[in-house]
């Protein structure tokens, strides 16, 4: 006999049993017409609709760190550009943000744009954000940098989880964008931004012709960096141009972000036709690095140079953007630049 048959029969049996105790206790008390006892009314427990539908979800972010939530994220606190990314395209705001960069990707067109300057402040500077501040916001989830921000997980034990990423590729931006759409209950927002990049890509891909020799570079100063065709901006170069970055040596990059430390004269050989450029201050007056690299014969020489295609780039969105967004722009920039008769 199977279980569910045994099952049942089981649950036959005691049902005729409970009839014939009935009618024996009726034979028995004939006469005896009081009313049954009332029952206690129990009202049932009503959860958000949120909650109703939300299953308990561990992830594992870029560090290891596995990490439960028993219920939907609905406040998070932006340490890192890459989380005012994802939030804007699930369709939320951050309750509070960092400065500087944070900020600034914050208040532009593309995202929170003047409504940027209302949100809350995170202060302290980007490495070290103020513990004080994202306590007093009581956020859900703190999203922060990995190789930057790892030290806050201790300080945020009891106050909000702590998840770090550092996205290397178009593809982990999107798999970060998907496990975020998954803790707030935005998966669909999630897929439909998803889908925008990906179809802007491809469709990219298809148009371009690639005869176009591309290179990004950043830095503060003349000792500029190459992002390569393994760094998460070269993923997206490679798709669309002729980018022959690589990092040659593991010992240049040191931390697998696919960026390495370049000379003009190494730049001399490869002779890039387009050059971007995310230049950063981190003081006032510092002039852009293509034109503190203009005092160097050698930048001259350049084919992109002597064609007037040097371009100062956005770098809150190019270089610290990280997501979809950042990157669909990037797409949309870059594409308009190499090949004007096309996009």
């Amino acid at each position: 006999m199977s279980r569910t048959k045994m099952k049942v029969s089981l649950l036959l049996i005691a049902g005729m049993a409970m009839l014939a105790a009935c009618s024996n206790n009726t034979s028995n008390n004939k006469g005896d017409v009081s009313s049954p006892a009332p029952t206690e009314s129990i009202e049932p427990t009503i959860l958000p609709a949120s909650e109703a539908v939300f299953k308990p979800i561990t992830i594992e972010d870029d560090t290891g760190e596995a990490l439960v939530f028993n219920k939907p994220v609905e406040k998070v606190a932006c340490v890192v550009s890459l989380c005012v990314d994802v939030l804007i395209e699930l369709g939320m705001e951050p309750i509070a943000i960092g400065e500087s960069g944070v900020r600034t990707i914050a208040t532009s067109p593309e995202f929170f744009g003047s409504k940027g300057e209302s949100i809350p402040s995170i202060g302290g500077s980007f490495f070290e954000p103020s513990i004080e501040d994202l306590v007093t916001a009581e956020p859900d989830l703190v999203i922060g940098l990995k190789g930057v921000h790892d030290s806050l997980r201790e300080g945020l034990k009891g106050v909000a989880p702590l998840v770090l990423s550092n996205p290397n590729n178009y593809m982990e931006s999107i798999a970060f964008l998907e496990t975020i759409g998954k803790l707030t209950g935005k998966t669909l927002e999630a897929e439909e931004a998803k889908q925008r990049f990906l179809d802007k890509l491809n469709d990219a891909m298809v148009k371009a012709p690639k005869n176009k020799k591309a290179l990004i570079i950043f830095g503060s100063d003349v000792n500029f960096s190459v992002v390569t065709g393994s760094g998460l901006g070269g993923t997206v170069m490679k798709e669309i141009s002729n980018y022959p970055w690589k990092v040659e040596k593991p010992e240049d990059d040191p931390y697998g972000e696919g960026s390495v430390p370049y000379s003009l004269e190494k730049l001399l050989i490869e002779n890039p036709d387009v050059i971007f450029v995310e230049s950063y201050s981190f003081s006032p007056g510092t002039k852009p690095i293509s034109e503190q690299l203009a005092a160097s014969p050698i930048w001259s020489k350049l084919k992109a140079v002597q064609n007037q295609q040097v371009h100062e780039v956005r770098s809150p969105i190019w270089g610290d953007g990280r997501g979809t967004r950042s990157l669909g722009i990037m797409l949309d920039e870059s594409l308009a630049i190499m090949y004007p008769d096309l996009f």
